[in-house]
């Protein structure tokens, strides 16, 4: 193993795993699902890293993968009965376990927003969640979704507008 590739792969881990974690919770409301889709975001890494594929922008490539891997997971997913939800949780049914909310310091407030932009449709709901939650630039959401940063704006605006008539 090359020191190098594990150093570079050690530090972006560190910045970035619990942003990339977060981003697939939000998506999958499932704490294994999520760990395994951002593990195999990092795997994915690991391999590119050793293959020495040139990565301009760690940051986009990492969101890019787990945003894959997400759509991925959801085409592959049986359907399960709402029966079979309610018996296998005892009746309650909370995609989000306590602790993580705490952990994450998520406020009341911040939870009501968040649940509000998982209504808004795919074009909005990324662009907002990578921009307000994750504080990514508009050039890295566009790379992430692989479309124009004035599209990037034009969606983030337009998912402002719909998330404000949500709100009222």
């Amino acid at each position: 193993m090359n020191p190098e590739n594990t150093n570079t792969f050690q530090k972006i881990y560190d910045e970035e795993s619990d942003a990339i974690f977060r981003f697939c919770l939000t998506r999958v409301s499932s704490r294994e699902q999520s760990l395994d889709i951002t593990q195999d975001t990092f795997m994915r890494l690991w391999e590119s890293i050793v293959q020495k594929k040139d990565i301009t922008n760690y940051r986009a490539f990492l969101f890019t993968i787990a945003r894959n891997l997400i759509i991925d997971w959801y085409r592959k997913k049986k359907n399960i009965s709402l029966d079979k939800i309610m018996e296998e949780s005892d009746g309650k049914f909370d995609p989000i376990d306590d602790s993580i909310i705490n952990n994450l310091e998520i406020k009341s407030e911040g939870k009501y927003i968040l649940n509000k932009i998982s209504e808004l449709g795919e074009t909005y709901q990324t662009p907002l969640y990578l921009k307000f939650v994750d504080d990514l630039s508009i050039k890295e959401i566009a790379e992430i979704l692989n479309i124009s940063e004035n599209a990037t704006s034009v969606r983030i605006n337009r998912g402002l507008e719909e998330l404000r008539n949500k709100i009222k």
